[in-house]
């Protein structure tokens, strides 16, 4: 890769002059590093500013803080929403943090990981796994004067596109990106091309105009610390699939592997190698970071938005790897730092902004589900359900469920009336948007095109097909909800509360289920959301099973469910199994749950 010189150029990125977090408003040169990470000042001094401001709590203070505030209860008989529209008030409190502070908060929590991680695997191996010196980790605290840049150069004839087709071109405030594009061959081509083509449709399947993959690219080829993420997403997401042979699988208008004339990827590039190379490219995006945080322009661009859900998302594929040991989980803070510091939500102008908020929710979403927390935002939409239109309907239901896991992870026994009221009230949300969903998100079809007489799955449910994908993936978030919520909410109810509770469970199942049974269900922006919902639909069955178990007073249909529930569970697996086979994403995560739930565990 080579790299131009960086030119004098910033973009209007958008900054509100307040940070209200309800607000729906839109929101170069290399010094040598430090022997080792110091401190983090609180808030950046401007260039003209020559004191720093020492922090007053480290970022374990800060982690701690936030765990204590928003792991804490709803206030018992608080009302999570109004008649007539899904309007949570806020499930948690953050500690609070400057807009400047935020991104130095979460670079060196990414830092102090990376380097222990570091560390920790040269110290277990025979040599440096890695060509990389870790103490360059180590970000500079001297403030970069962005008055003093080089002149400009010349722009790319090739401009990046902008929102809506417009033009995006480094402006003369930006010295962190270059004036021309950066030349990009060999494995780096191939890597960049497995992201467009590939990855960022998997981001960008809430978003209908494609952020991730059409308008990043073309910031990435300006930014060097963006298209180093870049190249680290897409081969740690190779590697999952065992290296570059799977990548014309993906692809319907590929004829034959990508290849250039400098690449050295072939059939014979091992999983290891490529995820040894998406790790190399993950440490020197750090790297790119240490240096370039101290230019206060570059804290509020788009740029370090679409580095930080990058970092992310690298590291969400990188969940299982030998180099990570819970830092998703941890960093998914250091990352909702970020949001808060720009006043990014999913009303946010910019469609950038707002995509890549969106796709940090799912993120938040996942993680949160899995470990049982409270999902982190506490933002609250102003537009009405009704005032939507079908895409924002989409990504509405995300917003819902976001609230539906923070719920299931709410303490229960301080007050349990008032927690089965609020489930009620989360379970009338999700039913307002269910009934005002248009037209174009019922079932084009339900029947199986790929009909298999021996395969048993298909005596069992019925595919269920709905176009386009985001409304598919909607739909299989509503009942991923509905099924949360169902679990977690308490019932003073006898016989006919549990029977109907049942029963709705049943029919999420048969629902997820007969997506995930849908052809379009084998493409990969549509797998991971399938895979969430079948995860928690499996819940459901083994919930149902030991209801129908232990409860005395079976009637025929009850009975009737009861001898059902194990083929549905079988079938269930069948169905997880082959996503999971699409996806390669969460594989040993999920296998180790669903033994857990085998023997008897939830």
């Amino acid at each position: 890769m080579s790299v131009p010189s960086v030119a004098a150029s910033e973009s209007d990125s958008g900054v509100p002059t307040s940070h209200s977090s309800n607000s729906s408003h839109p929101p170069g040169g290399q010094a040598s590093p430090s022997a080792a990470l110091v401190d983090v000042p609180f808030q950046v001094p401007e260039p003209s500013k020559a004191a720093q401001v020492e922090i007053t709590s480290s970022w374990e203070h800060l982690l701690a803080e936030d765990n204590h505030h928003h792991l804490s209860s709803i206030a018992p008989g608080a009302s999570l929403l109004p008649v007539n529209e899904y309007d949570l008030s806020p499930l948690a409190q953050t500690a609070t943090l400057s807009s400047s502070g935020a991104p130095f908060e979460w670079y060196d929590l990414l830092a102090r990981d990376a380097i222990s991680n570091i560390q920790k695997h040269n110290l277990s191996s025979s040599g440096r796994a890695w060509n990389f010196d870790e103490s360059s980790l180590s970000r500079r605290h001297t403030p970069v004067p962005e008055n003093n840049r080089r002149p400009q150069t010349h722009l790319s004839s090739e401009s990046p596109v902008g929102q809506h087709g417009a033009i995006h071109e480094p402006s003369p405030s930006e010295p962190w990106n270059t004036a021309t594009r950066i030349n990009i061959n060999g494995n780096e081509l191939v890597l960049f091309q497995h992201y467009a083509r590939i990855v960022g449709p998997i981001l960008d399947l809430f978003d209908p105009d494609r952020h991730f993959s059409n308008f990043v690219p073309h910031l990435a080829v300006h930014n060097v610390g963006l298209l180093k993420s870049l190249l680290a997403v897409a081969a740690r997401h190779m590697s999952l699939h065992g290296g570059t042979p799977q990548l014309q699988q993906f692809d319907a208008n590929s004829q034959a592997h990508i290849q250039t004339p400098a690449s050295t990827l072939s059939s014979h590039t091992t999983e290891s190698e490529m995820s040894q190379m998406a790790t190399q490219y993950y440490y020197e995006t750090l790297q790119y970071l240490s240096q370039t945080l101290l230019y206060p322009s570059y804290t509020r661009s788009l740029e370090i938005l679409a580095t930080a859900i990058m970092i992310s998302t690298y590291e969400m594929f990188d969940s299982n790897g030998s180099s990570n040991n819970g830092d998703w989980e941890r960093h998914l803070q250091g990352a909702f730092w970020i949001q808060r510091s720009q006043d990014n939500n999913g009303e946010s102008a910019h469609g950038l902004r707002k995509a890549v908020w969106w796709a940090w929710v799912r993120q938040d979403i996942w993680a949160a589900f899995r470990e049982g927390r409270h999902t982190l935002t506490f933002w609250r939409p102003k537009k009405k359900l009704a005032d939507l239109n079908g895409d924002e309907l989409a990504t509405r239901i995300i917003y819902i469920a976001a609230k539906c896991v923070a719920f299931a992870a709410s303490g229960k026994e301080d007050d349990i009336v008032a927690h089965i009221e609020q489930g009620s009230e989360i379970l009338q949300a999700l039913e307002d948007w269910y009934r005002i969903l248009p037209s174009s998100y019922q079932p084009i079809s339900t029947s199986a095109s790929d009909f298999d007489p021996n395969n048993p799955v298909y005596d069992i449910f019925t595919p269920i097909w709905i176009h386009p994908p985001s409304y598919a993936a909607a739909i299989q978030t509503y009942h991923f909800a509905r099924i949360v919520v169902l679990l977690h909410q308490p019932s003073t109810g006898g016989l006919v509360a549990y029977r109907n509770r049942q029963k709705m469970l049943g029919e999420s199942v048969d629902t997820v289920c007969g997506i995930a049974m849908a052809e379009q269900a084998n493409e990969l922006p549509s797998a991971f959301v399938n895979i969430q919902a079948l995860f928690a639909g499996k819940r459901a069955l083994v919930i149902i099973e030991r209801f129908l178990l232990w409860e005395p007073l079976l009637t025929k249909e009850i009975a009737g469910l009861c001898i059902q529930t194990p083929e549905k569970q079988n079938a269930l697996r069948m169905i997880l199994e082959k996503m999971l086979d699409v996806s390669k994403f969460p594989p040993k995560m999920l296998l180790k749950d669903l033994i857990s739930l085998w023997k008897g565990g939830v």
